[in-house]
């Protein structure tokens, strides 16, 4: 139930967030709506939703040994390699380009999360840094950093 806790502030805290945009946006009226009228009504679906969550689980109390439970079985050591190489993404993302940096990236996900193969990592990498490089500069007309080696 501790899941559930946790999980309702947070879709709560998002909720508000996406009303508070969608009211910035300006609402306007059901006859005349804003750009920010969808926003702010899914925002207030989500606010009205996650407080029920909450409310069942404040009522429903905790069981003894639940917050343990919770924090069970975490591996800890992948959590913060996967942040650290999101932010070390980040920080190498214009310099290298988006292809090299994604490819790089996916290697080091698909080895380290649940290891892979090196041929399954390094193909599916390069995969799908081509395919997201084609949706978001070739489709979309997206500009992604060239980097480096100047690719793409």
């Amino acid at each position: 139930m501790k899941k559930d806790f946790f999980s309702s502030l947070f879709w709560l805290f998002i909720g508000v967030g996406v009303c508070y945009a969608g009211y910035d946006l300006k609402i306007g009226n059901f006859h005349d709506p804003g750009s920010g009228f969808i926003f702010f009504w899914v925002g207030i679906i989500m606010v009205g939703l996650s407080l029920i969550i909450f409310i069942q689980t404040i009522r429903m109390g905790p069981k003894v040994g639940e917050m343990k439970s919770l924090w069970s079985g975490v591996r800890w050591k992948k959590i913060i390699s996967v942040l650290l190489a999101l932010f070390l993404y980040g920080y190498v993302f214009t310099y290298l380009g988006f292809i090299l940096s994604t490819i790089l990236l996916l290697i080091f996900l698909f080895k380290t999360v649940e290891p892979q193969k090196w041929y399954v990592a390094v193909t599916g990498a390069i995969l799908s840094a081509l395919i997201a490089y084609g949706v978001f500069q070739l489709w979309l007309g997206s500009p992604l950093p060239k980097g480096l080696l100047n690719i793409g």
